[in-house]
């Protein structure tokens, strides 16, 4: 059913989450006050999200001051994953990483974050996106190792949205966004401040070897399939436009005279629309795990740990049902998330996700893992199927 010239195993996963979790109480004490006001939605959305603690890379305080920079999340998190796996920074043939939005425009993050891991050439591969950047960087990895052109590879993700979410990008926005009356729906002040609640820092790792760790049990990656649904749906998750459905040039921050007036017409927030989200997430994750049941790849019964990427709690019983009543359902107990304990870090978080779920001895000779990462961007999804070997 599979071709295959290569087994792929994840023989170490690595993460790295900066500073001390923060508690939902203390968010605007590291993210800063807009107008020296508390948020008005803060308490409904986190009400929803469900999320506890969550880690930045910013000083608390509200002075906005970086701890760690993106590129330098993701050398940690390779180095952790490195520890685990009993392998070297001389022995990664490919370094693949994926992030939403890195310290530097140009060049890609997976340049920098060779540059700070060193030691010798090797192949790199920057992936962007939103969530689906983690997964493509993953899916990129694996296809390099199983071709053979690469014997071992490690596969990351950063993400550090505090940098756009913190108080002072805020205070001109909430000034004029009563009187953007004639703007796109999702550019309202909502869709961007529903974000500040929603999104953390971290970064996840995950090394990848053509034979399985002598050292401990591994993960055969046994098949991963991604599935957008750009081509009938809309944007929903954006920055740097005011209106991202017919977008035109003239509608983009590199169109505008200078980056400062991009950044005062609002265009260089990070927004999403929540109807849009809210409409067609379960919907496209469900599909996609039906064509992969057609296709004989998925068997859901199979399935002893269902790890899922989700934004918010809010979409947990939704999925569950869903998949349910489409004939594809896994049992509760068999889900693993650390959502309201790590947070929602982007494509980082399946990453972190694998890692605890891994290192605390959850799988099993012959247990079979499914991920899912969503990525509500334009909407996409990826599903990787794994088989837990020991030697």
């Amino acid at each position: 059913m599979f071709y295959s010239l290569n087994d792929v195993y994840v023989v170490g996963v690595g993460a790295f989450l900066p500073g001390r979790p923060i508690e939902n109480h203390e968010m605007e004490n590291v993210l800063g006050m807009v107008a020296e006001k508390p948020s008005r939605y803060r308490s409904r959305i986190l009400k929803s999200n469900g999320i506890k603690q969550r880690y930045y890379a910013m000083d608390e305080g509200g002075s906005g001051k970086v701890s760690y920079q993106t590129d330098e999340m993701a050398a940690l998190a390779v180095l952790d994953a490195l520890a685990h796996s009993g392998y070297s920074e001389s022995d990664i043939d490919m370094l693949s990483v994926g992030t939403s939005l890195a310290d530097l425009l140009l060049p890609g993050i997976a340049s920098m974050v060779h540059g700070r891991i060193g030691h010798r050439p090797m192949d790199i591969l920057s992936c962007s996106g939103v969530c689906g950047a983690g997964a493509a960087a993953l899916k990129s990895a694996e296809n390099a190792v199983r071709a053979g052109q690469h014997t071992f590879a490690v596969a990351c993700a950063s993400e550090r949205p505090s940098a756009v979410l913190k108080a002072s990008r805020f205070e001109l926005e909430s000034e004029i966004a009563p009187q953007r009356n004639d703007e796109a729906e999702s550019f309202k002040y909502f869709n961007a401040d529903f974000l500040r609640w929603m999104l953390s820092d971290g970064a996840g790792a995950a090394a990848l070897s053509n034979k399985p760790s002598p050292l401990h049990p591994s993960l055969r990656i046994d098949w991963m399939e991604t599935y957008s649904f750009a081509n009938e749906l809309d944007t929903c998750m954006y920055m740097g436009t005011n209106n991202p459905i017919g977008m035109k040039a003239e509608n983009t921050w590199l169109n505008d005279p200078t980056f400062s007036m991009a950044e005062a017409s609002g265009k260089l927030l990070v927004r999403q629309d929540t109807r849009l989200l809210a409409e067609n997430i379960v919907n496209v994750v469900v599909r996609a795990a039906s064509m992969l049941c057609e296709k004989g790849f998925l068997d859901p019964g199979s399935v002893n740990h269902f790890l899922p990427h989700i934004s918010s709690l809010f979409f947990y019983e939704k999925l569950y049902e869903e998949l349910k009543s489409s004939g594809l359902g896994i049992p509760y107990d068999r889900w693993f998330t650390n959502l309201t304990s790590k947070g929602n870090t982007g494509s980082a978080s399946i990453y972190i996700m694998l890692d605890e779920a891994m290192k605390s001895g959850r799988f099993r000779e012959g247990d079979k893992t499914l991920l899912m990462i969503p990525e509500s961007g334009r909407f996409s999804v990826s599903y990787c199927h794994m088989t837990c070997i020991t030697q």
